[in-house]
Order: structure tokens, then C-alpha cells, then sequence
């Protein structure tokens, strides 16, 4: 009895470590789970200018929106065999790496950069193109991205 205690236990306490090692911001809003910095006192121009620096530094092409930023560039022959298969990534299918970013008015000139990231399959075929979310363990490279933005936002 005193074994299935010890191994619950250790379940337990793992669980609980993968969870605030997985980057999951707990605390932070939903939209704000996957990736996000806060910035403040710089007007939304200058985080737009900024963010937009940084993804294009890291080959991503732009699109703006109402809605925010998008930011867009080809996955990796790996993604493309994950998302559209081995066939489908053999004669030419590529999966598109999708940056949705936003930026969150918290008042007193404090604004929140957030982002969620997505693999596209099809990308441009509009019946064909689907969005697959990536989960928030992976967030570690566009978290880099967005603590690049605020970095470059502090410099003089």
C-alpha cells in the first residue's frame, strides 16, 4: 500500500512540475496562455513597428489586420510531413508556420502583446486550408519572439 502511495505521489508532483514547466502562464488571461509580454508606457505604433521588426528579422512576411498582426513563413519539411502527410508534403504541399498577435489595452499604459501560433496545411486553398492551434508547451520560440519586442522597446 505504502507503494502505490509513493508512485501516486510522484505521479502527482510530476504532473504538477510538467504543468509550471510547460509554460502555461497560469494567472494570465486564456487569450493570454500561449504567449505574451507586457509593455509599458509605448504607444500601440511603436509595439506595432516593433513587433513587426522582430518577426521580419526571423523571415516571417506581415498581414495586417483589424483584428491585429498576422505573421507568416514556411514551415520546415518536418512540419509538413506532420501536417500534411508524407504523400501530400512529397509533391509540394507546404505547411505555413501562422502567427495571430493582438495587443491588449490594460489601462494606466500598460498594453499586453499576446500571440497564438498555428501550422497550417493547405495554406492558400481555401476549401483545402486548415489550422491546426499549437498547444502552449510549445510557445517556447514565439515567447522568445515577444521578449525580443520588449527588449527592443526598452533600448533608447
Amino acid at each position: 500500500m505504502k507503494t502505490i502511495t509513493k508512485w501516486l505521489g510522484l505521479l502527482s508532483l510530476s504532473l504538477l512540475c510538467g504543468l509550471f514547466s510547460a509554460g502555461c502562464h497560469l494567472g494570465q488571461p486564456a487569450s493570454a496562455s500561449f504567449a505574451s509580454v507586457t509593455i509599458n508606457g509605448k504607444s500601440p505604433a511603436e509595439i506595432r513597428d516593433a513587433t513587426i521588426a522582430v518577426f521580419r528579422e526571423n523571415g516571417y512576411q506581415v498581414f495586417g489586420s483589424s483584428q491585429g498582426l498576422t505573421f507568416e513563413k514556411e514551415g520546415t519539411k518536418g512540419n509538413s510531413i506532420a501536417y500534411d502527410g508524407f504523400v501530400g508534403s512529397h509533391y509540394g504541399a507546404v505547411t505555413i508556420v501562422r502567427v495571430k498577435a493582438e495587443l491588449v489595452d490594460l489601462g494606466k499604459g500598460a498594453r499586453r502583446l499576446q500571440c497564438q501560433t498555428y501550422m497550417v496545411s493547405g495554406a492558400g486553398d481555401s476549401f483545402f486550408e486548415d489550422e491546426h492551434r499549437l498547444a502552449n508547451f510549445r510557445s517556447g520560440p514565439y515567447q522568445d519572439l515577444l521578449d525580443e519586442v520588449a527588449k527592443k522597446l526598452k533600448q533608447p
